[in-house]
């Protein structure tokens, strides 16, 4: 919502006059209001403090006639304050609209991983109209020094049209009210920030707590609510709902103290802008601000060191801009100013029903034991803030990684992601994870084929003297299963040279890739050699080089043989060699 700006009028001279007795020569108007009675007559309050006394507010009532009035009598002869705005709770808000859930795809995921190995999954999270989070915590705090007088009260009759806000029908909304003022305490102050009720879904309690505002001390212009927003956001007895959004809506007429120090609070380090700004974004807070026109000039914005000097001990250091900078560091957060008596209400409760509705932020979280096996989630920060009229459709990325080592026996994991909301989870899908137990491994160097001289062929055999020398070769593995039981097997083979031709030396690399499977009954015995690899790859009758790999889930009895010769015309028999080989153990 922009930022408005609104003139204030100066005080009529007879106005001026009147109240020069009271606040001097140089009184300034804080605020005023109209009101028609039902004769028909109309009449306009002005509001005034001196700039030595910016929170001891004297009210004046003109009438057309040119009366001069104290409010005070004039709400006694009536019998009420005309000036009071009386408000209908059905027409303040807008109508509620069916809440629709969030939703996340794919609903559930089940994945085996062994280690290392590597999946992206895409994940979309569909955000409806009317927000994400179906509970939210608002906390109403008011600036309720002097010179708040008329807004103090404008807001005291619209209580009831701010709590029973049609437009929040649709969600579990807690109501948490406090009020600040400013230190010394004791002294100028009788308090400088007062819980009065922790967030609570009884609008009775919430509409008592609100009615025991008044308008009353203060002192210099800058007041006490950084004090007031540090607690909210560290102290455990404002009683924040865990699972619910936490909303701050915080209303006054003047900048705060910055500074803080120590010898004020009693606590262990000074409050500044900076650390209760920390404070709010730590606890998940969303601050909505909103400047009343009673006061300072740019109100909540306005110049903390303008007049500051209730603070002797505490050398003041802050800058203009207090409510909009800690609006723009909370998720979602706004800042509006210009708002007067009349208008207080409205404003209040379209900013209260955005900020619910609305999202500061989304994210996903992996939880519980399958989080190990999550190495990303893109976007980190994942997306906002995010407008409550709208539907959103979110699309994150999800790299899985196998982390766990394999087992004797197949390893199982449970957990979710969450789809977090400022802070509250609104959608979640399962996620389990099968870590499969250890395979016996038996990994094979196999050379097949023939390899001929260069001077026999006339040409370059690209495999070259580096792989082996001229000749011819066979490979066979013999398998046998000696267990009582039947293995499953699956077969793999990398060529690294292929008809002469070397495709896998240092830096290449080739990939083992499975070519069959088959069931070992027990008691039983089977064999690869050069024939069977045809299944792998075609090699022709040139030199075959590679790696095969047996991987079956029960262990095995496994030889190698080898057999090779000169070749044609060679003198001499053939030479074999055979020897076990040992299983290792892997995924």
């Amino acid at each position: 919502m922009p930022t408005k700006k609104r003139k204030t009028p100066s005080l009529p001279a007879a106005v001026r006059d009147h109240l020069a007795p009271a606040l001097g020569s140089d009184a300034r108007l804080a605020a005023t209001a109209q009101a028609r009675l039902a004769s028909g007559a109309v009449l306009t309050a002005y509001h005034a403090v001196s700039p030595d006394h910016p929170n001891a507010v004297v009210s004046v009532v003109l009438a057309e006639d040119g009366t001069l009035t104290p409010l005070a009598d004039l709400t006694a002869a009536l019998g009420h304050d005309p000036f009071t705005p009386v408000f209908d709770p059905s027409v303040v808000g807008v109508p509620a609209h069916p809440r629709e859930p969030v939703r996340i795809e794919p609903a559930r995921n089940d994945w085996r991983l062994d280690r290392c190995e590597r999946h992206r999954e895409t994940i979309t999270v569909t955000v409806p109209p009317n927000g994400t989070t179906p509970k939210a915590d608002v906390y109403l705090l008011a600036d309720t020094t002097g010179s708040m007088g008329p807004v103090i009260e404008a807001v005291k009759a619209g209580a009831g049209a701010i709590l029973g806000d049609p437009a929040l029908a649709a969600f579990d909304v807690a109501w948490g009210v406090g009020n600040y003022r400013d230190f010394p305490v004791p002294g100028t102050n009788s308090y400088a920030f007062q819980h009065q009720l922790a967030p609570s879904t009884d609008h009775t309690a919430a509409g008592l707590a609100i009615g025991a505002w008044s308008a009353d001390e203060g002192g210099d212009t800058s007041e006490g609510q950084l004090y007031a927003l540090h607690e909210l956001a560290t102290n455990p007895t404002i009683g924040w709902r865990p699972d619910s959004k936490r909303i701050v809506v915080w209303f006054g007429d003047a900048p705060g103290h910055d500074p803080i120090c120590t010898d004020l609070t009693g606590l262990p380090a000074a409050i500044t802008e900076a650390s209760a700004t920390a404070d709010l974004v730590g606890a998940g807070i969303t601050v909505v601000a909103v400047s009343t026109t009673t006061g300072a000039p740019d109100a909540l914005d306005g110049d903390p060191q303008a007049d500051a000097g209730d603070y002797t001990t505490c050398p003041g250091a802050g800058s203009p801009g207090q409510a909009t900078r800690i609006t723009a560091a909370t998720p979602g957060g706004v800042h509006v100013s210009g708002i007067d008596a009349g208008s207080i209400v409205t404003t209040l409760s379209a900013l209260i029903a955005a900020a619910v509705k609305a999202t500061g932020n989304v994210h996903l979280e992996a939880t519980g034991d399958t989080a190990q096996f999550v190495e990303s989630i893109t976007p980190a920060g994942g997306y906002g803030p995010l407008a409550g009229d709208e539907t959103h459709v979110l699309t994150f990325e999800v790299v899985w990684v196998g982390t766990k080592p394999c087992g004797e026996r197949d390893q199982e994991f449970e957990g979710t992601i969450d789809v977090v909301a400022d802070g509250v989870v609104v959608a979640s899908k399962k996620v389990r994870v099968v870590v499969p137990r250890c395979r016996y491994h038996y990994v094979v160097e196999v050379v097949c084929g023939t390899r001929r001289d260069e001077k026999e062929t006339g040409h370059d055999d690209r495999s070259g003297p580096c792989a082996v020398v001229p000749g011819r070769y066979a490979t066979a593995v013999l398998i046998d299963n000696p267990s009582t039981c039947p293995a499953t097997l699956e077969k793999r083979f990398a060529p690294l040279v292929l008809d002469g031709k070397t495709v896998g030396r240092e830096p290449d690399v080739v990939p083992a890739k499975p070519f069959a499977k088959l069931e070992l009954p027990a008691g039983h015995a089977t064999m690869d050699d050069c024939c069977a690899l045809d299944e792998a790859v075609e090699h022709g009758e040139g030199l075959l080089v590679g790696v095969l790999d047996i991987v079956s889930d029960l262990p095995l009895e496994v030889r190698v043989v080898h057999t090779a010769d000169g070749g044609p015309g060679s003198v001499g028999a053939p030479s074999i060699t055979t020897r076990p080989v040992e299983a290792r153990r892997a995924p």
